[in-house]
């Protein structure tokens, strides 16, 4: 669910999937300053959460971001939810064969941090060098 406020946007999506005769995984997307001040109740109503890392990063400034991505790993992992690090994990794949350090070092940093994946978008699908 993007843009995620609380628990109970979790939950009206939950009811709409119900209704619609679906038991959908709800994935929570955390990029806006009320899903943070209310993060372990997000957290709690969610199968899945994913740390949005482009809007949070404007939302709440980049300087925040590195700190309050360990928090969203951190409380997604102490509800046992998965958790997925999204946005710009290696985009300089869009031009280039091999990431950067820096880029190896924030997904080293996402999974020893305990997420549970790392999405890709452009760099491994549309860039220079897609996955075939």
């Amino acid at each position: 669910m993007s843009f995620a406020r609380d628990a109970a946007d979790i939950e009206q999506a939950r009811t709409l999937a119900r209704r619609a005769g679906r038991d959908a995984r709800i994935v929570a997307k955390v990029e806006r300053h009320e899903a943070i001040a209310n993060l372990p109740s997000l957290v709690e109503a969610s199968d899945v959460v994913m740390v949005a890392r482009g809007d949070l990063g404007v939302e709440m400034g980049y300087a925040e971001l590195a700190g309050l991505q360990k928090t969203i790993i951190r409380q997604s992992r102490l509800k046992n939810r998965v958790v997925i690090t999204a946005t710009q994990m290696m985009e300089s794949m869009i031009q280039n064969p091999i990431p950067t350090r820096a880029e190896v070092s924030d997904v080293a940093n996402a999974v020893m941090d305990g997420t549970d994946a790392v999405m890709l978008s452009a760099e491994s699908a549309t860039g220079r060098y897609p996955v075939r």
